[in-house]
């Protein structure tokens, strides 16, 4: 009972906590110090459920339905924790332990800035109680579908009539092969990690229009919007590396459902920094970064409901079965409240969100207005990609990738082009002169780059303007950012973040619109050329410390170089199915990708012996005249087959041999261990034998045929052959190398903001000790004396 009780105590302990914040934030108790320790008791117990889960997980409780149901013992330690989060009940349980993790770090940061506002004459209000009080909210929400949806089930009870308590099944299920990947440690948590993050800038645009008062928030919550951007955008692309490496179809992005429900809110956050920087600024686009700070934390709760609640079973490969009505009427509530909630109270204080200057009147040479148009072109987009992923929703249909890359692309210029040309432009206002001369080492570097791209062979003209402007955003951000870096380096933050940005859009151009690939069928030890390579098979071998894996080894040839790629197939209990996984060289310039995709074994029979009939279907075989008739069903039983019994399936041949017809029966041994071809021969001829050797009764009636001529010399054995399918992904490292230096600068920006916050906290403190240090003296003296230094210290202040 541990498990439960430390859920449902964590969540009374969140609900009060909340409520206390909320009866704070009133005015008319001050309850802090009780809801701070309610929030952390809500933490401890949260901290202490997941430590619970992670206990029984590692030491096999199958006992435990979600143990049983994700974990086994033969899992290596780094997978069997990962099963943690392996189904609905487990991630559920790590988004509550993150937030409670993010929680003990959101606590202080927001005491210690109510504590410097209160030391700043004119800047009293407290952002703890509502900021606080609406994320421990959330959190209560997230432990209430614990409860409802619980990691703690005994067997007995998921399975009442088939299990008996006490029951102690001896192993578990195990985890999805697709899923036994070094990346399933990683990726998860981080991308949770950033969906976490999410609702702290959420909670601050609320408390923000709760308190109907603008001027702070934004600084405020930065650091948190920064972090959140630069952690979630991590997680996607830690996914598309991992798609990559694994699954074998030879992408990274395949626009699936939910894959673009994390993506949607990383762009509307995205959007959202670029105003809040721009708001910082020059005190505009108010609304916009409370709008897109809801919509993104609201786009996570979205995407929560369409990964959870079983409506994109059978549009997406990730999503999760059906969780119960239960747990689906609860998502709904929860998005209805939170995102809602949170727009409706938009919508309250929308007369009251007006700037000195409105959006409409800012001056358009100006970094603001380009940054404003910019982080719209980002909504833009993220419309598009919500609006096909909410498709198979609104019409119970899929929407193919196409339709994403069609909309996208022009898209992505525009992001491109107006990130470049935001760079060159001045806050408030912009010499046009002066923003044109600014253009034109830019647009010759880009030109003359640009025609080389078409020279090497990039014909499409969209493709050929998108590879333009990202080459014209990266040199203008490159410039600014080698002359920052070279006198205080983290202050290049954002410039790094567009490089890396830039670079993904190459690689992203490269990797995806000139990819090359072909089929290729590998007989073992006979080279074959694919893509400018000379390919030969190896043979399979087993993989050391897990013999039901193996590797096909493909040895790669080209000019004087020659290297081993060893894709992986095997057959899997637990999805029933062959699993396949690529392997890939990577050769700086573009990845060599070999995706298995059969094995064809060992054959007895030539290709010229092997012959495939429909039914009537005559053909002329080594001199016979070959007719199928139909099936032969006299031997056959269709109920000693469902039982699992033999059977002898049967076919009608009429056969023509110099002037003579007969009709010939050619059967097939069926038995639970496989089919064994009976062979049949012409009535006084044994030059020739029949065998039949595949038969298809369903549809249209088919068979196979061998016919086998005893006259001539017996045929070589067809060898074992590999097919797969190889391709070429130029400038591929250009979409990881991107990623890297987008995360880099995010970090920077961060890093840059934590500095400044600090370097404004030591001033203030300075500021105010001196304050008080004038205020002590004061007392030695008159009492006129005391008011002119009280008045002194005002003014310094």
């Amino acid at each position: 009972m541990m498990g439960p009780i430390l859920i449902q105590t964590a969540f009374a302990a969140a609900a009060l906590s909340s409520l206390l914040y909320f009866i704070t934030s009133g005015g008319k108790k001050d309850m802090t110090k009780y809801a701070r320790m309610l929030f952390h008791a809500a933490a401890i117990l949260t901290i202490s459920s997941a430590a619970f889960l992670l206990y029984l997980i590692i030491t096999h409780q199958f006992q435990y339905t979600y143990v049983w149901n994700y974990s086994s013992k033969d899992l290596p330690a780094n997978l069997l924790i990962s099963t943690f989060y392996a189904g609905q009940e487990g991630s559920f349980h790590l988004w509550a332990f993150l937030m409670a993790i993010l929680g003990v770090f959101l606590l202080p940061y927001l005491a210690n800035r109510d504590k410097e506002q209160s030391l700043t004459p004119g800047k009293s209000e407290k952002y703890e109680p509502l900021v606080m009080g609406v994320f421990t909210l959330l959190q209560a929400f997230l432990l209430i579908i614990m409860i409802i949806k619980s990691p703690y089930l005994f067997v007995w009870e998921s399975f009442p009539a088939d299990v008996q308590m006490g029951f102690m099944p001896e192993d578990g299920r195990g985890l999805n092969p697709l899923l036994q990947n070094f990346w399933m440690t990683i990726h998860p948590p981080i991308l949770f990690t950033g969906f976490t993050a999410l609702s702290i800038p959420f909670c601050f645009a609320i408390a923000a229009l709760i308190k109907n008062k603008y001027d702070a928030w934004m600084k405020l919550a930065m650091p948190w919007t920064l972090f959140a951007g630069m952690i979630l955008g991590l997680g996607i692309m830690l996914g598309g590396y991992w798609a990559y490496g694994v699954l074998g179809w030879g992408g990274y992005w395949a626009w699936d459902p939910v894959e673009n429900s994390s993506f949607v809110p990383w762009l509307l956050i995205i959007g959202g920094i670029h105003t809040m920087v721009a708001g910082e600024k020059v005190g505009k686009f108010r609304k916009t970064s409370l709008i897109l700070c809801i919509l993104a934390y609201s786009a996570v709760l979205y995407s929560t409901f369409l990964t959870r609640s079983g409506v994109l079973g059978d549009a997406s490969v990730h999503s999760f079965v059906d969780p119960g009505q239960e747990v689906y009427l609860f998502l709904v509530v929860l998005l209805s409240l939170f995102a809602g909630g949170g727009l409706g109270l938009l919508i309250f204080r929308f007369k009251s969100l007006r700037t000195e200057k409105t959006e409409s009147q800012a001056n358009l040479l100006s970094r603001e207005s380009a940054l404003f148009i910019g982080a719209v072109t980002i909504c833009a987009t993220a419309l598009v990609i919500a609006v096909g992923t909410s498709w198979p929703i609104i019409s119970k249909g899929t929407v193919e990738a196409d339709f994403y890359n069609r909309m996208n692309l022009p898209l992505a210029i525009l992001i491109a082009a107006i990130n470049g040309i935001s760079i060159l432009l001045k806050w408030k206002h912009s010499e046009e002169k002066s923003f044109l001369k600014s253009l034109y080492l830019p647009l010759g570097f880009t030109a003359l780059v640009t025609v080389t791209l078409v020279i090497l062979g990039v014909r499409d003209l969209l493709i050929a303007v998108l590879g333009a402007a990202a080459i014209f955003a990266f040199f203008i951000n490159a410039e600014i950012a080698y002359r920052i870096f070279t006198k205080n380096r983290t202050k290049a933050g954002a410039y790094v973040a567009h490089m890396g940005l830039m670079l993904l859009f190459l690689g992203v151009i490269g990797s995806a619109r000139y990819s090359e690939e072909e089929n290729v069928s590998l007989p073992l030890n006979e080279p074959k050329q694919a893509l400018g390579y000379l390919l030969t098979y190896k043979g399979a071998t087993p993989i050391p410390g897990d013999e039901e894996k193996f590797h096909f080894n493909v040895i790669v040839q080209k000019d004087d170089r020659a290297f081993l790629l060893q894709p992986i197939m095997y057959y899997s209990d637990y999805s029933e199915g062959i699993m396949k996984n690529p392997d890939i060289a990577n050769l700086v310039t573009k990845d060599l990708y070999l995706s298995p995709m059969g094995i064809d074994e060992k054959s007895p029979y030539s290709p010229d012996q092997l012959h495939s009939f429909k039914k009537g279907e005559v053909k002329d075989i080594s001199g016979l005249k070959v007719k199928f008739i139909d099936f032969d069903m006299s031997k056959f039983n269709r109920e000693e087959m469902s039982a699992g019994k033999e059977n002898i399936m049967a076919a009608q041949f009429e056969v023509t041999l110099d002037g003579k017809t007969e009709t010939l029966v050619a059967e097939q041994h069926i038995s639970p261990e496989g089919s064994n071809s009976i062979p049949a021969r012409l009535t006084g001829n044994d030059n020739f034998t029949f065998l039949l050797i595949k038969t298809n009764v369903a549809g249209e009636s088919s068979v196979d045929l061998a016919i086998i001529d005893e006259t001539q010399p017996a045929a070589p054995e067809a060898p074992e052959t590999l097919v797969l399918t190889a391709s070429i992904k130029p400038f591929i490292n250009f979409v990881w190398g991107g990623t890297i230096v987008m995360v880099i600068g995010f970090y920077l920006a961060l890093l840059t903001r934590y500095r400044r916050m600090k370097s404004e906290s030591r001033k203030l403190e300075s500021v105010n000790t001196g304050s008080n240090s004038a205020n002590g003296n004061s007392q030695n003296g008159k009492h006129k004396h005391r008011s002119h230094k009280k008045e002194h210290s005002e003014e310094e202040i």
